[in-house]
């Protein structure tokens, strides 16, 4: 038996138009079990999501008076969306989320917590451990998970972190990133394709979500959100890339050459190098710096990621299993590329 929790009356979702957000809300609607608010950020987004959501709240999380307006009636949140200022919004969050009694917090944390290049230890979460790595994403992802546990631990907050590895399927970064490399003729892989996915359909990780709400066992837990199968990054690219015609050339690239490149050219994060070239920009007529020779170094860690995440602990402490195999996700994906117009 797996006790439940009574289901929330209304759950708050941030970064409801992300893609998992946005998927998530959908297989909400289509269940009609769990009401929900939908929060973005953007007024602009807002305009062009109200038909679809008319109870959707518009905040910005750094503003407290907009998330205690976006919380009344809610006494339960889902908290996916992140940013550059990723930590000080979770604070603020889980600050409100606290001063208006929320009774359940699920924080949809990530992988990269673990840092970019872990070790064995981090396969399971008992051995897993989180650190700081000189890893923007990593460092940020882990500090607002550490903000959100510490409100558990000092019995501020009932939460439940969950950590999703590489979330695929209908409008992914990871999928349209490869058929935009295979319309232009050629894809790329590092090492021969042998690093780890850790592939995870989008509909899987929603099911876990929802389950985290109502699982009382899960309360205080952290746990990986994972497919069943060992994925490589060559068979999750090609996947994908065999669906375009003309079939792409493949292209095998070192990662010790990217990496070394990128050591001796590190980049230059975007609003330092637009501080400095701001007004030369205008005057030269949109001027843009060169195109490096290498695909970013964000893309060759992940692509030759060493670890295989289990998991079986959401299994058991969630009552919760993937639906979707690989094949299965790619083709449910391939229909979604379809129907969009990308393989046209």
């Amino acid at each position: 038996m797996h006790p439940l929790i009574s289901r929330p009356e209304r759950c708050l979702i941030t970064g409801a138009s992300g893609f998992i957000g946005t998927r998530l809300c959908e297989l909400l609607d289509q269940q009609g079990v769990q009401p929900y608010t939908p929060l973005v950020r953007s007024p602009i987004a807002a305009t062009a999501l109200r038909a679809r959501w008319p109870h959707l709240a518009v905040a910005d999380l750094l503003n407290t008076a907009d998330l205690k307006r976006a919380m009344q009636g809610c006494d339960s949140i889902i908290h996916l969306a992140h940013s550059d200022r990723g930590p000080e919004a979770t604070r603020r969050l889980v600050d409100c989320a606290i001063e208006r009694g929320i009774a359940r917090f699920v924080h949809v944390s990530t992988m990269s917590v673990h840092g970019p290049a872990p070790g064995p230890e981090a396969a399971r979460e008992d051995t897993a451990r989180i650190g700081r790595y000189d890893h923007d994403y990593s460092d940020s992802k882990a500090e607002q998970e550490e903000i959100v546990q510490s409100a558990h631990d000092r019995g501020d907050l009932q939460v439940v972190i969950l950590r999703p590895t590489v979330v695929y399927g209908p409008n992914s970064h990871f999928v349209l990133q490869v058929i935009e490399q295979a319309r232009d003729g050629t894809v790329t892989v590092f090492d021969h394709g042998t690093g780890l996915c850790n592939a995870v359909y989008v509909d899987d990780v929603c099911d876990a979500i929802d389950a985290a709400l109502v699982r009382a066992e899960a309360t205080g837990q952290a746990m990986f959100i994972n497919g069943d199968q060992t994925v490589t990054w060559g068979e999750f690219i090609n996947a994908f890339a065999a669906m375009v015609e003309p079939a792409p050339q493949v292209t095998n690239l070192s990662s010790a050459d990217a990496l070394s490149y990128w050591a001796a050219h590190p980049p230059v994060h975007a609003r330092s190098l637009l501080g400095r070239i701001g007004i030369k920009l205008k005057k030269l007529g949109g001027w843009q710096p060169p195109v490096a020779p290498w695909p970013n170094a964000g893309r060759v860690q992940r692509e030759i990621f060493p670890v295989a995440f289990h998991n079986e602990k959401a299994k058991r402490v969630l009552d919760w299993a993937p639906k979707f195999d690989f094949p299965h996700g790619v083709s449910a994906t391939r229909s979604w590329l379809g129907a969009a117009g990308y393989l046209a």
